[in-house]
């Protein structure tokens, strides 16, 4: 399996502002999706896509920049919100490339522009060396985290883990040998 920077083979797409928006669903609009919107589901605002990127279900998307940067999630289809990017790759599994975000979030944030407001350094991120087994491969190794994502979520079920383990350390005085 070879290493490859993450650049050479990721496509980002900046949202944008879109020029029309609603507040309930119409003709011809559909989700605005921002943090909220990928985050929980909820959505507040509709678009009909005028100067918008447009997303399909389940696209990975990072929010670019302020207070949750770095944060990793799946789209809603609709049209992403300024301040996320959609990401993707031909040589990347859609869940693969979610996962392997997911598990830079904290040197995202720790290589993060200090500016006024906080943001990702894409070209740090792109420099990032990332395995890349065939696309079979790829499925087979994130299909465990998919299917704890559908029981209810793989990043609680390894945040209790870890959280059980650190309590159990701390149970335990430690010992000079």
């Amino acid at each position: 399996m070879k290493l490859v920077e993450l650049g050479t083979i990721l496509e980002i797409h900046r949202g944008k502002m879109p020029l029309n928006f609603s507040d309930s669903p119409k003709e011809g609009f559909l989700p605005y999706v921002d943090i909220e919107a990928f985050e929980k589901g909820v959505v507040k605002r509709y678009t009909d896509g005028k100067n918008a990127v447009p997303c399909e279900a389940n696209q990975v998307l990072v929010v670019d920049r302020g207070s949750r940067f770095g944060l990793v999630g799946k789209a809603l289809k609709g049209f992403i919100g300024s301040t996320l990017v959609k990401v993707q790759s031909p040589e990347l599994d859609n869940n693969y490339l979610f996962y392997y975000l997911q598990s830079q979030l904290e040197l995202l944030r720790f290589s993060g522009k200090a500016a006024m407001i906080p943001q990702i350094d894409w070209k740090f991120l792109k420099e990032q060396k990332i395995p890349l087994p065939s696309l079979n491969e790829q499925q087979k190794i994130v299909e465990p985290l998919v299917l704890l994502d559908v029981e209810g979520g793989a990043s609680s079920a390894f945040k209790n883990s870890a959280d059980f383990i650190k309590k159990q350390s701390l149970k335990r005085p430690l010992k000079a040998n």
